[in-house]
């Protein structure tokens, strides 16, 4: 790898990206060349390289500037995936991920990472005991070895960092814990790793830091990116800074009565920022998101409210215009003291007066129903979006009973519109919908009679699909005849994995960064919409494109 500079602590200031200045030495580095490259549907690329050395330094080298179009680079352990817009030709990436292979890169290193670390973890006397050597050991090899952050996921601000040392390579526990605590260090495989947050875990616990992983007021909201070379630093006890009382403004808008099933705040996501751990996440019908924007005279990264199935009461405290879009959860106006119903046109932008409720009823066809209101609902942006991540936990609360939201102040130049038309199909449980698909990047991981048994099976949606993954249910599951463990990889929304039990399951807005699953097929961007729109219980067949 590349020199490195002086040390610095955790706290010192946001963590400089490769290539950012820092006091850092001048170095340079060798780009590996990918192995194969390999498509992602039709708006993505997955570069695969021999080691996670040569996928960091490959990673490291990518040349500047980038393709006009490219939103999101995802490092991985073996990989590099690389999405773009679909305006941009994949030859135009692929060129430039050789290209980038092919020059001697030089660059400005920023200098180390110190993070301060207790080491006083569950598992710390059960690793030594494993790997033959004393506690002591092993606290003296984690603190004295040189690490480098891999890759990002699991959760925003998650780094796995790697070292030349491979002295502490572990399993990971045979039982995962249902609660590691934020800050928590571990050792799962070759890496190490600190929790960010409270989260599930099967990493082995060695230790505890209070260094802040993800701070979303910080310019940079994770500490660690890739490419960031980190140093650890034994000490006896840690001090837990006092925290900060958010004393947010009273706002105008809106009372939740009830939300229904689930009543989320969303807009177009936060795309651009998949290094960090962070998914774009977003409106699950985009379409019908923009519509009911358009319908308001808003701009379509104004956030809406996603309804989940219906069943959701809000009151307005102020005069408002409206429009709802989406599923077919029948929306009235309730007017009290009058004693009166107005019912909402589909699309249609409606008036609605200080006092009045809006009631939905359960939807009958379709699963999610967006509120657009003119001048679009406030709320804390993070990293640039007001979406609610519902795997990350980023963005604003789902909205619960007694929950108030304000109205933004509409642009005097912006109209509303006639009726919109609903742009996604809607399908109720005795529907068979059919989704368009793109093969790969994985199914050489499986032979042809299972690419075809994909294609030509009705699969049932579970009723355990959410914003994460719409789970599939099949009479024959799905066999791979590659039985090897997938390293990590980026994946995209869309893309269909194959876990261990055979039962696909097709990544919705809200999916993890990396999986470990191999993704046999991708859906089209032109049918994402309409998944995020099928119940439980309805049957989905595959069409290759």
């Amino acid at each position: 790898m590349c020199a490195r500079g002086q040390p610095r602590r955790a706290g010192d200031g946001a963590a400089h990206p490769v290539g950012a200045g820092g006091g850092g030495h001048h170095g340079g580095c060798r780009v590996s060349e990918p192995r194969r490259i390999l498509p992602v549907g039709p708006s993505a690329l997955l570069a695969e390289y021999d080691s996670l050395a040569a996928t960091m330094a490959a990673f490291e080298g990518l040349a500047e500037p980038r393709p006009a179009g490219v939103v999101d680079i995802v490092p991985a352990a073996r990989t590099i995936l690389v999405t773009f817009g679909l305006r941009t030709k994949p030859s135009e990436i692929e060129a430039w991920l050789n290209a980038s292979a092919m020059q001697q890169t030089v660059r400005r290193e920023a200098a180390p990472i110190e993070i301060d670390v207790v080491y006083d973890g569950e598992d710390l006397d059960a690793v030594a005991a494993i790997l033959n050597l004393t506690r002591e050991s092993v606290i003296a090899i984690h603190a004295s070895n040189s690490y480098r952050v891999a890759f990002t996921g699991f959760a925003p601000g998650f780094g796995y960092l790697t070292a030349p040392d491979t002295r502490l390579n572990i399993a990971r526990r045979a039982s995962p814990r249902p609660r590691v605590p934020a800050g928590a260090v571990g050792l799962a495989g070759e890496f190490s790793g600190i929790y960010p947050r409270e989260s599930p875990g099967g990493w082995q616990l060695i230790g505890h830091t209070n260094a802040v992983m993800w701070d979303e007021t910080r310019e940079q909201s994770a500490l660690l990116r890739p490419g960031d070379a980190v140093r650890f630093r034994a000490i006896r006890r840690s001090v837990r800074a006092a925290a900060v009382v958010d004393t947010a403004p009273e706002v105008v808008g809106i009372t939740v009565i009830q939300p229904g099933l689930q009543l989320l705040m969303q807009d177009r996501g936060r795309p651009g920022h998949a290094a960090e751990g962070v998914t774009a996440s977003g409106a699950a019908d985009r379409a019908s998101h923009d519509a009911a924007n358009e319908a308001v005279g808003n701009d379509r990264e104004s956030a809406t409210l996603e309804i989940a199935l219906g069943g959701a009461e809000i009151s307005f405290d102020i005069d408002a215009v409206i429009a709802v879009t989406g599923a077919n959860a029948p929306a009235t106006i309730v007017n009290e003291v009058l004693d009166t119903e107005t019912v909402v046109t589909p699309g249609a932008p409606t008036a609605i007066a200080a006092g009045n409720a809006l009631r939905f009823g359960f939807a009958t066809h379709g699963v999610r129903t967006y509120l657009a209101v003119r001048g679009g609902w406030m709320g804390k942006k993070t990293l640039g979006s007001r979406a609610t991540d519902t795997l990350s936990s980023l963005g604003p609360a789902p909205l619960r009973s007694g929950a108030r939201v304000g109205i933004a102040p509409a642009r005097p130049h912006d109209a509303v519109t006639a009726v919109v038309a609903t742009p996604t199909a809607l399908a109720d449980a005795t529907d068979v919908v059919t989704i368009d698909v793109a093969f790969g990047p994985r199914d050489d991981w499986f032979d042809a009679s299972a690419r075809e048994h994909l294609t030509t099976t009705e699969w049932r949606v579970s009723a355990t699909s959410d914003r994460v993954g719409l789970r599939l249910e099949g009479a024959t599951p799905l066999r791979r005849t590659n039985a090897a463990e997938l390293p990590s990889e980026g994946v995209v929304r869309g893309a269909i994995q194959v876990p261990a039990n055979g039962q696909p399951v097709i990544f919705q807005a809200d999916h993890p960064v990396t999986g470990g699953y191999p993704v046999i097929a991708v859906v089209v961007p032109q049918h994402r919409d309409r998944l995020a729109q099928v119940p439980a219980g309805t049957t989905v067949r595959f069409r290759a494109r």
